[in-house]
């Protein structure tokens, strides 16, 4: 595809209403969601990247014959562009499992993670070169807010997605990140400011606190929070309480966080972490192909409500990938177990739907995993210099 012509479609102005419509019900913008005084205003379309977490096979998802993703299937790739032959790279110390996937899908750049200065075990992984998020928000004047990772409740190490590494990006450009274990550590803390407390209770929610603390890749004291994100947890907790008994959980609740932070925080990029699929390490098909089914109720419903919502509609692409395949072992019990960088666990596909994204079109042709980024910077006009994937040319209009 010719430069200009990709450039002329990128910069076609947002379609903005002051009133937005979802659920049956009317919210106004908050006036408080200006960008910056400086800098270039961003005027390109929204993305939403979708991942898959803990991997998937093909077989389950994108294959009619077999598949439990059946909104994916009939609704979003006869309208989309599909590339069904995508994988990760076969390179020394490339591990095929969810973090090392998602740093992947993030930088465009294989083993640019590391731990440094994490305090939980586990695969903590920080990004050592720029993600998505700080390419963006260093080349447009953009809010915190307006980059958003949504994180689920199964993987607090997840959490350290956002907290960039690189010296001329990190913190200043870093995104925002919303998760159940950070709305825990929110409320917990404001709770203890409350007064009238018994000191049994308040040395309960401190030890609550502390072990919370313990896990998190990022603290924040309330005040850290930007008064966007804040005001969000505060809504949060009206709605729901504090005690998780009343909010969906798992990956459900992943969905509805997303629901929430495109009715309040009007992200321009946001990427969504589903994670159920992860569960068949504990060898019960079901969990495996149950959490598909729930991924793919999740897509129709972020789908559903971006369709029916002025600010986004006719205005939003979708970038849907896994973080990584699976073993398809047929001799073991669960043929579809876990990551032993066996040649199928490289084995993914990417999904892209949305306005000035072809139609109808499946790309059988290898591609690779790190181009996602790219395609993302191509979308949305900003370079990602770092990274080491092609645009998926072929899908752009």
């Amino acid at each position: 595809m010719c430069g200009s012509l990709l450039t002329r479609r990128l910069f076609i102005q947002m379609t903005a209403s002051a009133t937005v419509v979802l659920s049956g019900q009317m919210f106004l913008p908050s006036l408080s969601y200006a960008a910056p005084a400086s800098g270039k205003r961003y005027k390109g379309p929204n993305v939403i990247v979708i991942r898959y977490g803990g991997g998937v096979r093909r077989r389950e998802t994108i294959d009619p014959e077999h598949s439990f993703s059946p909104f994916l299937l009939h609704r979003l790739i006869p309208k989309g562009t599909l590339y069904s032959n995508m994988s990760i790279a076969d390179i020394p110390e490339n591990e095929t499992s969810h973090a090392q996937g998602t740093i992947n899908i993030m930088t465009g750049r294989y083993l640019a993670y590391n731990t440094e200065g994490t305090r939980i075990p586990g695969e903590a992984l920080k990004p050592t070169v720029p993600t998505m998020f700080e390419y963006f928000r260093s080349a447009y004047a953009l809010m915190p807010h307006e980059c958003l990772i949504i994180n689920g409740e199964d993987q607090i190490a997840d959490d350290g997605f956002h907290m960039n590494l690189h010296k001329n990006y990190g913190v200043a450009y870093r995104s925002e990140l919303l998760s159940p274990n950070r709305f825990q550590a929110f409320m917990l803390q404001l709770k203890l400011e409350e007064n009238g407390m018994d000191s049994k209770t308040r040395e309960a929610l401190q030890k609550q606190l502390e072990d919370l603390k313990a896990r998190t890749p990022e603290f924040l004291p309330p005040e850290k929070y930007h008064p966007q994100i804040r005001k969000f947890w505060r809504k949060w907790r009206a709605y729901y309480g504090d005690d998780n008994l009343k909010q969906p959980r798992g990956d459900r609740q992943t969905t509805e966080l997303s629901l929430w932070a495109l009715r309040y925080l009007r992200p321009k990029l946001m990427m969504v972490n589903y994670q159920d699929t992860d569960f068949v390490h504990w060898g019960v098909k079901s969990h495996y192909t149950r959490a598909i089914s729930t991924i793919d109720q999740g897509i129709q419903s972020i789908v559903t409500a971006v369709e029916a919502d002025p600010f986004y509609k006719d205005n939003t692409v979708f970038v849907i990938v896994p973080d990584c395949g699976r073993d398809n072992n047929p001799l073991m019990d669960v043929p579809f177990q876990h990551h032993f960088n066996s040649p199928s666990t490289r084995e993914i596909f990417a999904l892209l739907y949305g306005p000035g994204i072809q139609k109808n079109t499946i790309i059988k042709k290898p591609t690779d995993q790190s181009a996602i980024v790219s395609t993302v910077g191509a979308l949305m006009g900003f370079k990602t210099r770092m990274s080491e994937g092609s645009a998926l040319e072929e899908a752009l209009t």
